[in-house]
């Protein structure tokens, strides 16, 4: 009787632990930042072909400023995609339904934040773990196949074994709202999206960036900032499994300004 009731609480102990947050949840804020190493390749949907192919080559140009590697021109498949639709959202939500896969690697919070934004330009930023050296990591599927990957390493408190490599990334832009902008200035605020998984927080960005160019002030930026090239830059330099707060130190020196949220 007793050695039955021992089994039983052993098992409920077990099932506990499986159902308690895991350690590397509580280690999300020390992963890399998520940035491109895959050669870059722009494309352009929803627009006449000659104002898509000066897009593309304003793509090509900051990705290029950046050091980004980039795919010849005009013969690669297309990771970089911005998108020019009436309604984004409702875009998005087919999106879902068609090919969910796309959003697999996003978070709950995540995905439901997306679909949610109302705003008139949203980015769709697909990430994949990888080793240092840019092997696969499979993805959890459950709390018992843990993820495994294996390498030459010697143990650092400096860098990580794995970085963050974005996949793929959709900018979408709605119709409406993109009448009194230009091609240079949407070619820019698409770059800083789709670059960068994790955006400075509205007072860094407020000071003078890109990324304000739906927020409604006036002058509206013409293009990239001193401080968008600053975050991008300082963002792509240097080793890729950088944890990420000591990348946020170096962007912080950067700008010169608190790019916390």
């Amino acid at each position: 009787m007793f050695a039955r009731l021992r089994t039983i609480a052993l098992a409920a102990s077990a099932g506990a632990a499986l159902l308690a947050p895991l350690p590397a949840a509580a280690q999300a804020d020390e992963e890399p930042l998520a940035r491109f190493e895959d050669a870059l390749c722009p494309g352009v949907l929803g627009l006449r072909q000659e104002a898509a192919e000066q897009m593309v080559g304003r793509l090509r140009a900051n990705a290029e400023m950046l050091g980004l590697r980039m795919a010849e021109n005009g013969d690669c498949q297309a990771n970089f995609i911005v998108a020019f639709v009436n309604d984004g959202q409702a875009f998005l939500t087919g999106l879902q339904d068609r090919s969910s896969y796309i959003f697999a690697e996003m978070t709950r919070e995540e995905r439901i934040a997306l679909l949610a934004d109302s705003g008139p330009a949203r980015a769709l930023l697909r990430t994949r773990a990888r080793s240092r050296d840019g092997m696969p990591i499979s993805r959890r599927e459950n709390l018992v196949d843990l993820p495994q990957t294996t390498m030459w390493s010697a143990h650092s408190k400096i860098y990580s074994a794995t970085r963050n490599d974005i996949l793929s990334a959709i900018v979408l832009f709605d119709r409406a709202a993109i009448r009194d902008l230009n091609l240079a200035q949407l070619a820019d605020y698409a770059t800083f999206r789709a670059l960068a998984h994790r955006l400075p927080g509205p007072e860094a960005a407020s000071e003078a960036s890109i990324l304000t160019l739906f927020a409604g002030g006036e002058p509206r930026p013409a293009g990239l900032t001193e401080f968008d090239r600053a975050y991008l830059g300082q963002l792509y330099t240097g080793l890729a499994n950088l944890p990420a707060p000591a990348k946020l130190a170096e962007l912080a020196e950067a700008t010169g300004t608190d790019i916390a949220e």
